[in-house]
């Protein structure tokens, strides 16, 4: 089922406001409590948004959203009702752990969903289980570097989360191209004949 290119376009808006906001609140304010509680409260406008919508969040984007949603209740939560060793725990890996969030998400997606990881449901049986396969690859790769050195930031989390998506929107455009799919460019990562698919029951 196609959505208008204003739906598609408000979408996009919505699924990426979360990480944005939260980015731009830490760095300008450095509350990070502050930023997570703003992170938070977005991206469960957004699930919101979508589930009214009855539309399907990018395969990728819907991992970070989760950790965004669910990261700073838990770690306050664990701060204020339980172990202060677990929340230092949590908090210290925080950043490492989005990836974390992703590699499930996209395990969910791989085994549960007809579209997989890849978010793509008339893709070849074949090549849909290859391309998901290999974005949990690079998931899993992406969780155990940032974990294994948490000092080391944003870096493996920007450098990974850029070559699940990047690398998910080359791997689409080569196959609508070896499948002769000129007419259905790549809007957003999705085919334009399943953008933001509207069925959400898988």
């Amino acid at each position: 089922m196609q959505i208008s290119k204003q739906k598609q376009w408000v979408a996009d808006i919505v699924e990426s406001l979360p990480s944005i906001a939260f980015i731009l609140l830490w760095r300008q304010g450095g509350d990070l409590e502050m930023a997570g509680w703003a992170g938070s409260a977005l991206a469960l406008g957004a699930f919101m948004v979508f589930g009214i919508l009855k539309l399907r969040m990018h395969p990728v984007l819907l991992g970070v959203n989760l950790h965004i949603l669910l990261a700073t209740p838990l770690v306050v939560g664990v701060y204020r009702f339980g172990d202060e060793t677990i929340a230092d725990f949590l908090s210290v890996n925080a950043y490492g752990s989005v990836l974390l969030t992703v590699l499930f998400a996209g395990v969910v997606q791989t085994v549960f969903s007809k579209s997989g990881f890849v978010g793509i449901a008339d893709m070849p049986a074949h090549l849909q289980r290859r391309y998901s396969f290999l974005m949990l690859f690079i998931s899993a790769l992406g969780a155990a570097w940032a974990l294994s050195d948490p000092g080391t930031g944003f870096v493996p989390v920007l450098a990974t989360l850029t070559l699940l998506i990047g690398g998910r929107r080359f791997l689409l455009a080569r196959w609508s191209d070896r499948n002769g799919l000129q007419g259905e460019a790549i809007v957003a990562g999705f085919s334009t004949r399943e953008p933001y698919a509207a069925d959400v029951s898988a």
